[in-house]
């Protein structure tokens, strides 16, 4: 589990990240991300009710909190970054799930 520092808790942060954040699109996720003024990158999981019952929406939401605690030598300091699991998320395992991941931070050059 992500350490409390590092998740984005507030609707307002959410509704900040939704409307000036810039976007990344990948085959299961996306992400909207923006510079923070902490010396850490936060995170949000959003997993709506089209991703599945509860019990699959949090599967989806455990595998990205594990490829982001498993990747965290990859991202730039600095960054709030809200990940959207899509639709077709639940039918990813894993490793889909994490290549996914790997594309979509490549294609919005936040990997160093």
């Amino acid at each position: 589990m992500l350490p409390k520092e590092y998740r984005i808790k507030e609707g307002k942060e959410y509704a900040y990240l939704y409307r000036t954040g810039k976007k990344a699109n990948g085959r299961y996720i996306f992400i909207y991300f923006i510079n923070n003024d902490f010396l850490f990158n936060r995170f949000g999981i959003v997993t709506s009710k089209r991703v599945g019952n509860a019990v699959i929406r949090n599967k989806v939401k455990r595998r990205l909190r594990a490829i982001i605690q498993a990747n965290p030598f990859f991202l730039e300091k600095q960054i709030n970054m809200i990940i959207v699991a899509k639709k077709n998320s639940n039918q990813a395992n894993y490793k889909e799930l994490e290549k996914d991941f790997l594309e979509v931070m490549k294609k919005a050059k936040i990997l160093c």
